[in-house]
């Protein structure tokens, strides 16, 4: 997969390009619809699949907050639009003189002369251009004016309500990880570097890796969580803290996790952390001793949630 970011980059010899239009942050169950029917279709055609997506996300720009919103960087956006047959995927900056280019501008001098789109896809609720002006109907209608082919994906339902990033980053803050892995079609992951920690996991037997606090990710709620982490080439079970470690006074957070069945150090290394489903919710013990039959309780429930996962993560 080639990757352009901008619009000068994109390669001139894309022939015939398919675009798949959107964000696509979290590259969920929707967003594969579209990517993947555009893909079908320059395959079909010979033509090349091409996606658009934007950095920083455009909510990052227009509504920003101090809670993160997204659900992938654009690094992990890349690897899953490869992964999903995309031969050359446009990333376009965006901040606010780019979110003010009107509909038809969108329309006749990206679309159509800097990007060459020989068919669109995209999702029924599309929307782009100033003050989301432009709709999906107003993009086939365009393409029906300019005689390229324009293709409105329905959206996916999961019990029976539309798949969104928004459904999903509100499952993942209220701890529903196992939701949010349905709506995506794949287990919700952080990926970060190990730091040093405070060192008080391995004092009451439960070491753990520290992972760097990714800045811009959605981090699911407070609690403790079944999870599976990629490290060094190799998978471990592995039981997760997010929280401050209330019974020691603590007021940072931290994403903590105890690798099951490894022994050593992982400081400095890469990790990626799958989540699998909530143990329980953050709580205050009374002392390190209740804390500790806390974990161990914790720890056998992850051993039986990863148990029904399949072979090689234990």
């Amino acid at each position: 997969m080639r990757t352009a970011f901008g619009l000068a980059e994109f390669p001139q010899d894309a022939r015939d390009p398919v675009l798949a239009l959107g964000t696509f942050d979290g590259l969920h169950l929707g967003h594969r619809q579209v990517i993947g029917s555009a893909v079908a279709r320059a395959r079909a055609i010979g033509g090349a699949a091409a996606t658009v997506t934007f950095e920083p996300h455009p909510l990052e720009v227009l509504r920003p907050s101090a809670e993160p919103v997204l659900l992938t960087t654009v690094e992990e956006r890349l690897a899953l639009f490869e992964q999903a047959g995309v031969d050359v995927a446009v990333v376009l900056p965006f901040g606010l003189e780019f979110s003010r280019i009107k509909a038809e501008v969108w329309l006749d001098e990206i679309l159509l002369n800097a990007l060459r789109a020989r068919e669109i896809f995209a999702g029924s609720s599309y929307t782009f251009g100033h003050r989301r002006e432009g709709t999906a109907p107003r993009l086939a209608e365009w393409g029906r004016a300019h005689d390229i082919p324009v293709h409105l994906i329905p959206a996916v339902l999961v019990s029976g309500e539309p798949v969104s990033s928004s459904r999903i980053r509100t499952a993942l803050r209220e701890g529903l990880v196992d939701e949010a892995a349905r709506l995506l079609g794949r287990w919700y992951d952080l990926r970060s570097r190990v730091v040093t920690g405070s060192g008080r996991g391995r004092t009451i037997g439960f070491p753990t890796a520290n992972l760097e606090m990714p800045p811009r990710k959605v981090l699911p709620a407070r609690g403790v969580y079944a999870t599976i982490a990629d490290v060094g080439g190799r998978r471990y079970g592995s039981a997760t803290n997010i929280g401050v470690r209330p019974t020691f006074g603590g007021t940072t957070l931290s994403v903590e996790a105890h690798l099951l069945e490894f022994q050593g150090g992982l400081v400095g290394e890469t990790m990626t952390l799958s989540f699998v489903q909530q143990i329980r919710p953050e709580r205050t013990f009374p002392g390190p001793e209740a804390l500790v039959r806390q974990i161990s309780a914790d720890v056998a429930r992850v051993r039986e949630l990863l148990a029904a996962v399949g072979p090689g993560i234990m």
